[in-house]
């Protein structure tokens, strides 16, 4: 794919990811738009069509799953319906933080609400504040307008590597994941993955604090995303090695790497030092974990602990385990698959990045919401698309399993049922 790109660039098919794009005889240049934003208009079209269709498909499942038929009169005599069905589950810790803030520890026992980053609660805050708007529509304004930043720019980052049916098959591949919902509720998740976008984005017009800055805040969502600094200093590896051949530490070396792990290391800093001051331990986002029983374990133990719940059904047991163990396991395969994949045919900072939330996963003793956690992670759909694109079969087979799966997802979401 590499030695393809490089052709069509040399043709002056595809520029930059912030330059304009001419592909099939589209020129730009003549038209009576700006060139910045005809570069643009396809991008936010596609990504401000599929936020709308995933919000209104959501909606929909959610409140006929609850109110059955007559969810219409419901609507129409309470709109707030259409925002409360889907403040389920961890919603309800980021509604706190984002209202009051994080709780203290009590009696050295420290609060679960820990383990959730503060940019998104934060956002949510303003957004609440300054719109007068409830926590719950402020969070959800959040998660879609950054839905919207993430797919778009996702579509111009894929089109300067391959091609518009690639872009497209990606964006699809994404909407349509089961647990994609998410990414229009009251969750981090369109956050998260909007600054990952952003970042690589930035790191491959070379603006490598943007791109650091991205990673930090990306940190202040999810904190195992702190991974994705090891993925951007490829980026500055490869991008040094295209230039000149060979790789040196030299001034043009260290300063894009310190650019893009500075922010990240500040960021973790300064959160370990609220979290010392606030609930006594620095590592607090990190130790509160084994409220849900996950800790750290080796993969084999992992494999053998999953391997046994599935070979005798205990997952569907919810007592013992979760439908959604199934769910997470197929997950974890699928991106062991796409990380060799995006290494070795896609790229390689992506094949780093997966690889690296590959062991996060692993190496802990429980499977718990990877098939969330796996929507920040972009490439993983970028390997997807790549996969099917061409190959229309395999794509109706992929949207054929999926789509019914988030459908029955979202009918557990909305119903009390864990979903991711």
């Amino acid at each position: 794919m590499v030695g393809f790109v490089a052709r069509r660039r040399r043709r002056g098919i595809v520029a930059g990811v912030d330059g304009p794009t001419q592909e099939r005889g589209h020129d730009t240049a003549g038209s009576g738009a700006s060139p910045r934003w005809a570069a643009w208009s396809r991008p936010l079209t596609i990504a401000l069509v599929a936020t709308a269709l995933l919000r209104v498909v959501t909606g929909i499942v959610a409140l006929d799953t609850v109110y059955g038929t007559a969810f219409p009169h419901v609507v129409a005599s309470h709109p707030g319906v259409m925002v409360s069905v889907l403040s389920r589950w961890d919603a309800g810790y980021y509604s706190l933080i984002a209202t009051h803030g994080y709780p203290a520890a009590h009696g050295g026992i420290v609060p679960q609400a820990a383990a959730f980053g503060p940019l998104y609660p934060f956002v949510t805050a303003v957004v609440h504040v300054v719109g007068g708007v409830t926590v719950a529509l402020a969070a959800q304004l959040v998660s879609m307008a950054s839905l919207v930043v993430a797919l778009a720019v996702l579509v111009r980052l894929v089109d300067a590597d391959g091609s518009r049916a690639l872009s497209g098959s990606t964006v699809t591949l994404l909407a349509a994941f089961p647990t994609a919902f998410f990414l229009v509720g009251e969750y981090a998740d369109s956050l998260a993955l909007a600054l990952v976008v952003v970042a690589f984005a930035a790191a491959r017009r070379r603006w490598w604090l943007l791109a650091g800055l991205c990673a930090g805040a990306a940190f202040l969502t999810k904190f195992y995303l702190g991974i994705v600094v090891v993925a951007l200093l490829v980026e500055v590896v490869e991008e040094r090695r295209a230039r000149t051949g060979r790789l040196a530490l030299t001034p043009d070396v260290v300063a894009p790497a310190a650019a893009v792990v500075v922010p990240t290391v500040v960021a973790a800093a300064a959160w370990m030092v609220v979290s010392a001051r606030h609930f006594g331990d620095a590592l607090a986002f990190v130790h509160v974990q084994h409220d849900w029983g996950r800790h750290f374990g080796t993969p084999w133990t992992l494999a053998w602990t999953t391997g046994g719940d599935l070979v005798h059904l205990r997952f569907l047991d919810t007592s013992t385990a979760s439908v959604m163990e199934l769910f997470d396991a197929i997950t974890v395969v699928l991106l062991a698959v796409a990380a060799v994949y995006s290494y070795r045919r896609v790229r390689r900072s992506y094949g780093v990045l997966l690889g690296l939330a590959l062991a996060i996963f692993t190496f802990q003793n429980i499977l718990y919401s990877e098939s969330r956690e796996i929507l920040t992670l972009f490439p993983f759909f970028v390997a997807g698309g790549s996969w099917v694109v061409g190959h229309p079969w395999r794509e109706r087979v992929v949207l054929v399993v999926f789509l019914p799966s988030a459908y029955y997802l979202v009918t557990r979401f909305v119903t009390g049922k864990f979903a991711g």
